[in-house]
């Protein structure tokens, strides 16, 4: 369970960067033991593509996890604060939560540590099937997140590519019959 969460933190560290805005990005101090690796520009595209693959991998499992916690009856918000108190180490005798929720809690999570598992192969699935293998991955990532420059390249390319996605989908659609 450990290596999982440490592997989604990689992932949701990658995926912090779609949804940040770019000067947000650059504002961080550099690190002093930021990683001096050589990244091409073609590599680092394949680094993109991979993390794009892998953020929609992620957003199918979460949506997947919303509803498995919605058919147990329980409200998300009171699964997450559960979940936070579990991980912090607090009982959950501490919390205002009913018995009927726990047992509602304990059924859902049995279920999304399944989901998370699936997550897990799929994402690894989703960053290999572009050529790259997970080591190199989480070393780019790591790399992307203490390198201004690397964050600013990486930024551009994804840019890029939601731009062309957003050119792409309009001709995709079909249109109504008759037009």
């Amino acid at each position: 369970m450990k290596s999982q969460s440490i592997f989604t933190g990689i992932i949701a560290a990658v995926f912090a960067m779609f949804a940040m805005p770019a000067e947000a990005q650059f504002q961080q101090p550099p690190q002093d033991e930021a990683p001096q690796i050589e990244v091409s520009d073609e590599e680092l595209q394949v680094f993109v593509d991979a993390s794009m693959n892998a953020q929609t991998v992620q957003a199918q499992s979460q949506q997947e996890m919303v509803a498995i916690v919605d058919e147990e009856g329980i409200d998300v918000q009171t699964y997450n604060e559960i979940m936070q108190a579990q991980q912090m180490g607090q009982s959950t005798d501490e919390l205002d939560v009913s018995a009927e929720d726990m047992e509602k809690f304990e059924s859902a999570f049995e279920k999304i540590e399944e989901i998370e598992q699936e997550m897990e192969a799929d994402l690894t699935e989703a960053i290999e099937d572009e050529g790259m293998d997970m080591d190199r991955f989480q070393e780019i990532n790591m790399a992307v997140q203490q390198d201004p420059e690397l964050q600013q390249r990486v930024q551009q390319m994804i840019q890029e590519a939601q731009m062309q996605q957003g050119q792409q989908q309009p001709q995709q659609q079909p249109q109504p019959e008759g037009y």
